[in-house]
């Protein structure tokens, strides 16, 4: 067993994201000194060395992704300058000269409201970057030239919640996409799409589940001609949209208001193998909880109730179709030169099988104000932290009828910090 020991991040104040790369190799920290440090770790004994520390934004950084390592050292970053940026190694470069690792590509968000959460995921040779703003709008990025990372194109882009939030409002938004290497729909041979992505968004107190499409015949009924063609225009090599298949809404507890208390985390168990996806969620009422995702072919179920979620205490009403519309500067000047177009559905989606999840564990109190879920690589174990300082391991445990619910199996305490915050979970009542 590894020894504890204390790490002191090179920054001159709070961290606000850490990562680790997906063979542990690498480590980022960043902070709101608008500074990133790298460090390399030596996978036998644990050491690790700083490679560089440098000024990578004009503004407190938010959020962070390493690519897959098999594409090279590249990993993004998201600030509050309203900037996406791509960052490289540059091994000509010395470490710790401040310019060891050099930007490669920036994004700067097209409607002037600093980013919330970013996430990456390589598909073959295919490498995607998924962003949420403060207001809710999800950009889905791929590169120009897959070969190449300076220049990105967007593939698709729209509001996970609508009316959109308003300035100064309290707003929870992350996303992260499915790091399985297959999807789920595949796995279940209920379609043929290896490279479909999944994506799950916090939408302020839903968790919402698309998955994307290239199938012309799918799509031509659910977007309009003219937003069709807009899509390949913007560069992107394959006409792909996302659509909702599944909505989950805060859980229910005695700590439960009228709008619902926000969820500020989301994470893919890293191993679907079984047949299902698993789903953790962290909420601002200390409530962590896990479900099951599992699939029905549309021959057996009702498209008009395709996608529901049920506990296993309490059974939970279908959910209804919701509105979200494209939201770029382009489709906005499309829309206006057809007043009467109607509005897109991004939620009465056009795949062959409907969407089910069961809470399996509603881990209620875990924290005074749960701040993140992370699952461990083998998707047996999970951790969460939360406001009250401390880091809890869950573990899924046998039951009567197989695996059964998680429960509390080691608990870490930090040093108490009556002004620490989790900045990189989510944005509370502040200015857009």
């Amino acid at each position: 067993m590894a020894l504890e020991t204390e790490f002191t991040p090179d920054h001159s104040d709070r961290l606000t994201v850490l990562q680790l790369n997906n063979d542990s190799s690498k480590l980022l920290t960043a902070s709101v000194d608008h500074r990133i440090s790298v460090y390399d770790i030596d996978k036998i004994s644990g050491n690790r060395k700083q490679l560089d520390v440098f000024t990578a934004h004009d503004a407190e950084i938010r959020d962070a992704k390493w690519f897959h390592p098999s594409t090279g050292t590249h990993f993004v970053t998201v600030a509050n300058d309203m900037q996406m940026r791509v960052w490289t190694q540059d091994t000509y470069q010395a470490p710790m000269s401040g310019r060891r690792f050099r930007r490669m590509a920036a994004v700067k968000s097209e409607q002037l409201v600093p980013f919330a959460s970013v996430d990456v995921k390589t598909v073959g040779n295919n490498t995607y970057i998924v962003v949420v703003d403060r207001q809710g709008l999800l950009s889905l990025y791929e590169p120009t030239n897959p070969d190449e990372y300076n220049e990105w194109s967007l593939v698709d882009q729209l509001h996970v919640c609508s009316p959109t939030p308003g300035r100064g409002d309290h707003t929870s938004f992350r996303v992260r996409f499915d790091p399985n290497t297959f999807p789920l729909p595949f796995l279940s041979s209920v379609s043929d799409d290896q490279g479909q992505l999944t994506i799950a968004v916090t939408a302020l107190n839903e968790v919402k589940l698309y998955r994307t499409t290239s199938d012309s015949d799918l799509i031509r009924p659910h977007v309009s001609s003219q937003q069709h063609t807009t899509n390949p225009g913007r560069g992107a090599s394959r006409t792909s949209y996302l659509f909702e298949v599944l909505r989950i809404s805060s859980h229910p507890t005695q700590y439960q208001t009228s709008a619902g208390p926000l969820l500020r985390d989301v994470a893919f168990c890293p191993a679907n193998i079984c047949g299902s996806d698993i789903l953790a969620v962290a909420s601002t009422n200390g409530t962590v909880a896990v479900y099951e995702i599992s699939l029905h072919s549309q021959a057996t179920a009702d498209p008009a109730n395709s996608s529901t979620v049920t506990s296993k205490q309490n059974a939970r009403p279908a959910l209804q179709p919701h509105q979200s519309n494209l939201t770029s500067a382009l489709h906005s000047a499309a829309a206006s030169a057809q007043p009467n177009q109607p509005a897109i559905s991004r939620a009465n989606h056009p795949f062959l099988y409907s969407h089910h999840a069961t809470a399996i564990s509603i881990l209620q109190d875990a924290h005074a104000d749960a701040w993140s879920v992370q699952w461990d690589p083998s998707g047996g174990t999970l951790l969460s932290s939360g406001s009250d300082g401390t880091v809890k391991i869950w573990k899924r445990m046998l039951g009567a009828g197989g695996l059964g619910e998680f429960e509390l199996v080691a608990e870490q305490a930090g040093e108490d910090d009556s002004e620490s915050e989790q900045s990189s979970s989510d944005e509370v009542g502040e200015e857009i």
